[in-house]
């Protein structure tokens, strides 16, 4: 448990298009971004109003993120060999160069998978270049599927959906036996949330009708999916939401 007496962080989320601000006083300021330099510019803003002493914990929308499990390769020796491994296939899935994403992954070394999450390096660069202009320390930079993953809303172990939206990207992924088995993140368009729910959950890996899903979002959560899979939502914090960022 943390002491009350260690004051929470600011908190900088970062949507599609605007920048959100919680300070540790619950004071929340916003800013709009078209590109890297007016989000540097917005997070340089937004970071000055807040004590240089205290690092802000940074959290990302997954329109800026892109997810993939991998299976790992026979022979994979060392970090090194395993790290440009995970580089030269994610880039082959989805037709990028690597070297635009920031790649981050999580897997046992032993392990026989590895969960991949690329943040666009061009939206990293430029938040730790906004907070480093107004001289504040960047604690944390998380894409906000994997923040939602801190929190659980039942046992982590059992197989279950984990889901997030900001009501501009909806990220669902499968774990069973506490791992990540399969992950996808796409735009939200003119379905609603539980239409796209259904498409994603079928989309993946096979699993059983009835599998709970851990809803993290910005609306209403449907009850169950078209499967019967019931659903356990969870809402946002407001500046996460597209609508508190406007």
């Amino acid at each position: 448990m943390k002491s009350p007496l260690i004051a929470p962080r600011a908190q900088l989320w970062i949507g599609r298009d605007a920048v959100s601000l919680c300070g540790a006083d619950g004071s929340r300021q916003h800013a709009a971004f078209s590109d890297a330099a007016s989000l540097r510019a917005a997070c340089a803003a937004l970071a000055q109003t807040q004590p240089r002493w205290r690092g802000i914990e940074g959290v990302l929308s997954d329109a800026h993120c892109r997810y993939l499990v991998l299976p790992r390769l026979a022979g994979t020796r060392g970090r090194a060999e395993l790290q440009a491994s995970i580089a030269a296939r994610f880039g082959a899935a989805f037709g990028d160069d690597p070297a635009d994403w920031l790649l981050q992954s999580d897997g046992a070394l032993l392990g026989s998978t590895d969960l991949v999450c690329g943040l666009r390096q061009e939206r990293a660069a430029a938040i730790r270049a906004g907070l480093a202009d107004a001289r504040r320390r960047l604690h944390s930079l998380q894409p906000l599927w994997v923040w939602c993953s801190q929190r659980p809303l039942g046992a982590a172990r059992a197989p279950h959906w984990l889901a997030s939206s900001d009501g501009d990207a909806l990220t669902v992924g499968l774990f069973a036996h506490g791992s990540c088995v399969g992950v996808r993140s796409t735009r939200l368009g003119e379905d609603s949330l539980a239409a796209c729910l259904d498409r994603e959950t079928a989309l993946q890996s096979a699993h059983a009708a009835g599998t709970p899903v851990w809803l993290f979002g910005d609306s209403a959560a449907p009850a169950r999916l078209a499967d019967g899979s019931p659903v356990v939502g969870a809402a946002l914090p407001p500046a996460a939401a597209r609508g508190g960022m406007a």
